[in-house]
């Protein structure tokens, strides 16, 4: 117990949580089955929820803006449409699941010793298996769809590990926030659906594809930091082709710079955490 009682109170910078972090790598990996035997327990359909809804939700939008509106002009807009929704879903669910990751375990965090930032990459993982599986099975639906894809595939798992790395920064900040402001949570949730629709899910951000109404708020739209991900997914699961050089170093770097601000701000309020939570 001293030992204990010394070591939280000399406050291990970022090294040494990352050390602990790992020896305790078992305890991550039974939270994250953890959490998607939870997310599927009592459910008849379980895991083939991960792409059921993505798929409704893609019928709805496509026949809306594509077949009734006739807004968008896409080619194949359902294949378009598909994948954005799989991104976001993933990212949406992450950042709605991170800010109670700490609040909803307070017995566990006060009571109990363990790198508690578990809980919320725990939790990212789980998320992330639930967006691995629907696309891998897209990848099917495509090539049976007729939508080419090329050697541009090699860079997928690239992409998907830059947004799992965005995914766990947020999600690290935001649990970490959420104790001290509650607020967040519900904040989180009015400012995500404003994003959907400023992000490149449902349209491509092409002036031939768009509105010409709409063409002037491009410039706006590229500054939106999942622009670039939507970017470079639409590249290679849509186009077929290379992402954009600047779009993928700007998805490189955003993912690499949102996990160091994550785990920074997490490692910042960890001592107050267990008091507060």
């Amino acid at each position: 117990m001293p030992a204990l009682v010394q070591y939280v109170t000399t406050r291990p910078g970022a090294a040494d949580r990352l050390r602990e972090l790992y020896a305790y790598r078992e305890l991550v990996a039974n939270l994250t089955v953890r959490d998607l035997k939870l997310k599927y327990k009592g459910s008849v359909l379980g895991v083939a929820w991960s792409l059921l809804n993505p798929v409704l939700q893609m019928l709805i939008y496509t026949a809306v803006f594509s077949l009734f509106l006739r807004i968008v002009n896409v080619p194949h807009y359902w294949a378009f449409v598909i994948g954005g929704i799989l991104v976001w879903a993933f990212f949406n669910n992450t950042l709605i699941g991170a800010s109670t990751s700490f609040t909803r375990n307070p017995n566990l965090i006060s009571k109990v010793y363990f790198p508690i930032e578990a809980l919320p990459i725990s939790m990212v993982l789980a998320n992330f298996v639930n967006f691995l599986i629907p696309l891998g099975l897209l990848l099917v639906v495509l090539v049976i769809g007729g939508i080419p894809l090329g050697w541009s595939l090699v860079l997928l798992p690239v992409v998907a590990l830059g947004q799992l790395a965005l995914c766990i920064g947020c999600a690290l900040a935001i649990a970490s926030l959420t104790v001290f402001l509650r607020d967040v949570e519900h904040f989180l949730v009015l400012g995500l659906q404003v994003v959907f629709y400023v992000t490149p899910i449902l349209y491509p951000l092409s002036a031939k594809a768009m509105p010409r109404a709409a063409t002037a708020f491009l410039p706006l739209l590229h500054l939106n930091p999942l622009s670039w991900y939507l970017g470079c997914y639409h590249a290679i699961l849509y186009d077929g082709h290379w992402p954009d050089l600047m779009d993928f170093t700007l998805m490189v770097l955003c993912s690499l710079l949102v996990l160091g601000l994550g785990f920074l701000v997490f490692i910042r309020l960890r001592p107050r955490l267990p008091e507060s939570v």
